[in-house]
């Protein structure tokens, strides 16, 4: 018997949509208004930065104290050195950078300076600074007392073979037979430099002490003869408060032996 069971009709493929046309890409110009943008903005941040670090080390050398120094001070070289620092225009015209430090040695402090501070042309005495020199002069030991640079003293001598004159005995408060038996026998202290500036110190063998003085012109010899004798001692002034160190009192007096 024939099968009458209907033929299932084959199922319809499905539809594909067409492809869409290709693009092709297109490269990149300097044109591009977005690129331009963008290395712009890489430079603009190259050029800020560079300027603002050459800004935070534009640091300079400038001339400051190396140590406390007091009014009335003739600079040496050794008072001097140097910090890095970054002024302003306008504060920087007046200090002294670095290359110009050996200006200020000589020159007469007008006030006092503090070690680390910036030296200007105000600290400076400008007129009236009388010339003066350094001598050396030599101390046995337990004979001078503490001093820092820039400190004042007087300079006795003890000369064994000393006159003592009447007016020098009488000021010192001793009668002159005193006066004379000392300087017959003992010999006599003697001031030989008043009221000068202390530099530095050097020990040197045996405990004695070479102080360097600065003394005026006229009293150099009187330092370099002090430096010979067999005994100097050296006493420190203490400035009143008006800055005075007092009359120069008696320049010599009887000795009682050394």
């Amino acid at each position: 018997m024939p099968d009458l069971t209907p033929a299932l009709a084959p199922s319809p493929k499905p539809v594909v949509p067409p492809s869409p046309p290709a693009r092709r890409l297109t490269r990149r110009r300097w044109r591009d208004s977005r690129l331009l943008i963008g290395v712009l903005l890489v430079l603009v941040s190259v050029v800020a930065g560079a300027r603002l670090f050459a800004t935070a080390d534009r640091t300079r050398a400038w001339v400051v104290a190396q140590a406390d120094l007091p009014a009335g001070h003739v600079v040496v070289a050794a008072d001097l050195t140097t910090a890095s620092a970054h002024l302003g225009s306008d504060t920087a015209a007046r200090y002294y950078p670095g290359e110009r430090s050996s200006e200020m040695v000589g020159a007469m402090l007008a006030r006092p300076v503090s070690a680390g501070e910036l030296v200007s042309g105000a600290d400076f005495v400008r007129d009236g600074v009388a010339a003066t020199r350094l001598v050396p002069v030599v101390v046995k030991d337990g004979r001078v007392p503490p001093l820092s640079p820039g400190d004042h003293v007087d300079v006795f001598v003890y000369q064994r073979s000393a006159v003592v004159s009447a007016n020098s005995a009488q000021s010192a408060g001793q009668s002159v037979q005193t006066a004379q038996a000392a300087s017959a026998g003992s010999g006599a202290e003697v001031l030989v430099l008043h009221d000068v500036e202390f530099i530095s110190r050097e020990v040197l063998t045996g405990g004695a002490r070479s102080l360097t003085l600065r003394v005026p012109v006229d009293s150099a010899i009187n330092a370099v003869a002090a430096s010979q004798s067999e005994r100097v001692d050296v006493v420190k002034l203490e400035r009143g408060s008006r800055g005075e160190v007092g009359g120069v009192g008696p320049t010599a007096v009887p000795g009682f032996g050394q």
